[in-house]
């Protein structure tokens, strides 16, 4: 009886301990060892033509790709027109695209930004800025007072004529990874 007990036993503790590495293991946001709080590199906030709050994309531990066109994402495709940027870590890359794949492809029927932050935190308060205000950079622009540079930009003959504002279909972010 006492073995069949201390098997038991085992077994339960093996069995949470399995199923706490697992729920942890599925944990999105990593945890500060030091302090126990979770990490966070920062947020892009989108608003609509409107000026109103849409939606939030975190900027990740390492890098992400949020295709605004399918129904799972955090933010609506073509949606958005404007964006401010909070907390972000320096030398973050962030791509914005026309394209759902988030292609760098340079046809008539594309678009993309490329910014790279340059202060430790980028923080813009409330200061939007519209996608619309970088049809005119050239790539190495910095952005006066928001700590941005234009890493690279593309703008297909079908937009020449169109709005920027509300036609992002996908995000790339990429963190600058610090040195060990």
């Amino acid at each position: 009886m006492k073995h069949s007990r201390s098997l038991l036993t085992a077994t339960a503790c093996a069995l949470l301990m399995c199923y706490g590495t697992s729920s942890a293991a599925a944990e999105q946001t990593p945890t500060d060892t030091r302090t126990g709080t979770k990490a966070t590199y920062g947020d892009i906030i989108f608003f609509n033509g409107k000026g109103e709050k849409k939606c939030t994309l975190p900027v990740p531990e390492i890098k992400a790709t949020y295709d605004l066109s399918q129904a799972n994402q955090r933010c609506e495709n073509n949606m958005a027109a404007a964006f401010i940027l909070e907390n972000i870590p320096s030398a973050t890359l962030i791509n914005f695209y026309a394209n759902e794949s988030c292609s760098d492809a340079r046809t008539g029927d594309n678009f993309f930004v490329k910014l790279k932050t340059t202060k430790q935190p980028t923080n813009w308060g409330d200061a939007m800025m519209n996608f619309n205000d970088f049809r005119t950079k050239s790539p190495g622009d910095q952005i006066p007072k928001r700590n941005i540079r234009v890493e690279d930009r593309w703008q297909g003959h079908e937009f020449e004529d169109e709005d920027w504002d509300e036609q992002i279909s996908c995000v790339y972010i990429e963190r600058s990874q610090p040195d060990n």
